[in-house]
């Protein structure tokens, strides 16, 4: 067990490193960080801003689906557990993770079975997944390029969602009661994340103009990308796309790479705070909840 996830560890790192060493020897790299250490810095906070307010958003999501488990876990306690949680993801994607972490935590604490916190965990992902991709079909038909069916792409979104419908029936019966307003607080975290890249790429004074979808398009598809468990968090998977795609829709690929790295970094000092409650998890993130010890 322990040489297989070493051995799954050692393929992500060296996925990674393979795809940023690519990316690295493709780009012109001093261009790119020129491009990122004289960025507005005004711009950049705002887009921080509004990072942070779409991981409060997903907290509030992950708790709409554990309502209907259903798990008492309280708002202060459950924004803690996933700020824990980004934490782990973040800075420790090789380990446990931050849905173990939150799989364990609520298992312990709250006497839930594993099946039912992990489709409650895992639909949570899910439905961001689910939006991305309902945005990117929304986006397609406003392109100026000669895609195949773009015109017929936007049939696709209700079949999307109801996908999402499908696979919430198939874990938790209960859980399909949450599915609007999931699908609502999924579209707000997508919509806030979206307006973080527009003021990153303002920051970065990027050519906007005739471009701003096709930016916006990498970023969704580069966030499913990142997901895909092949690379450690993500990392060297985002950017690969990010200049495989600018490259393919004729957009600036310096300010497509600087985009992904300093969404990244966003997102890194988002989830920063998150390693307060690493000292001491069940002391800081119990309140009212009787150990079981």
């Amino acid at each position: 067990m322990k040489f297989s996830k070493s051995l799954k560890l050692l393929l992500k790192i060296a996925i990674s490193a393979a795809a940023l060493y690519y990316v690295i020897t493709s780009i012109d790299l001093m261009e790119i960080w020129g491009m990122m250490i004289s960025a507005n810095p005004i711009f950049l906070i705002v887009g921080l801003l509004f990072y942070t307010a779409s991981q409060v958003a997903a907290s509030f999501r992950l708790k709409k689906l554990f309502e209907f488990v259903p798990i008492p876990v309280s708002t202060v306690v459950n924004i803690k557990l996933y700020w824990l949680g980004l934490f782990y993801n973040l800075f420790l994607p090789g380990g446990v993770g931050g849905d173990g972490y939150k799989i364990w935590f609520i298992r312990k604490w709250y006497k839930t079975e594993v099946k039912r916190i992990f489709g409650a965990v895992l639909s949570d992902r899910i439905s961001g997944l689910t939006i991305i991709v309902i945005m990117l079909c929304f986006l397609v038909p406003f392109f100026d390029y000669a895609l195949p069916f773009k015109r017929w792409v936007w049939i696709a979104i209700p079949f999307v969602a109801m996908a999402y419908f499908f696979f919430l029936h198939l874990f938790n019966r209960s859980l399909r009661l949450a599915f609007f307003p999931v699908m609502l607080w999924a579209m707000l975290v997508q919509g806030l994340q979206m307006i973080c890249a527009y003021f990153i790429l303002l920051s970065i004074d990027a050519p906007l103009d005739g471009y701003i979808l096709a930016y916006l398009f990498l970023f969704f598809v580069s966030a499913i990308a990142g997901s895909l468990p092949i690379t450690l968090g993500g990392i060297g998977a985002r950017e690969f796309v990010f200049m495989w795609g600018a490259q393919y829709l004729g957009i600036d690929v310096s300010s497509a790479i600087a985009l992904s790295l300093l969404f990244y970094a966003s997102s890194a000092l988002t989830a920063l705070p998150g390693a307060i409650f690493t000292i001491k998890p069940s002391a800081m993130l119990n309140h009212g909840v009787v150990s079981p010890e």
